[in-house]
């Protein structure tokens, strides 16, 4: 299994969820960005397509991942998260979004976690 493939999942997860907590107005992040000079990318032109990408790759991983150790349940965990946290991000406003921007994280670093340890198990098939 290639490196890349390895850390699709990771990397992806960690990039939507920092995405949708700087859409939230996390002040750390805020604070962050700030301090880094990067506070332009507080913009939602610039966050929304870099989630969207970020959670495509995540799922990417996921599923390639679940071809290859057959274990299929960090997929529909993450499935979830991903499809919370768009939610709380463009769909829903105040504190219920900031609710589903959590779960939706939570259910994302999960899955992650569920799936390393997936991964770190696996006994590869012989002839593959």
């Amino acid at each position: 299994m290639s490196r890349t493939l390895r850390v699709a999942d990771s990397a992806g997860v960690i990039g939507a969820v920092l995405a949708a907590l700087c859409c939230a107005g996390a002040p750390i992040i805020l604070s962050v960005l700030a301090a880094l000079g990067l506070g332009f990318l507080r913009s939602d032109a610039i966050l929304l397509p870099f989630m969207s990408l970020a959670l495509v790759i995540a799922m990417w991983g996921f599923w390639s991942d679940a071809r290859t150790h057959r274990a299929y349940g960090p997929l529909p965990l993450a499935i979830v998260g991903a499809v919370s946290l768009v939610a709380g991000v463009v769909f829903v406003h105040g504190m219920p979004a900031k609710v589903l921007i959590g779960v939706g994280a939570t259910a994302l670093v999960a899955a992650t976690l569920w799936n390393a340890r997936c991964r770190a198990t696996c006994v590869p098939l012989v002839g593959s």
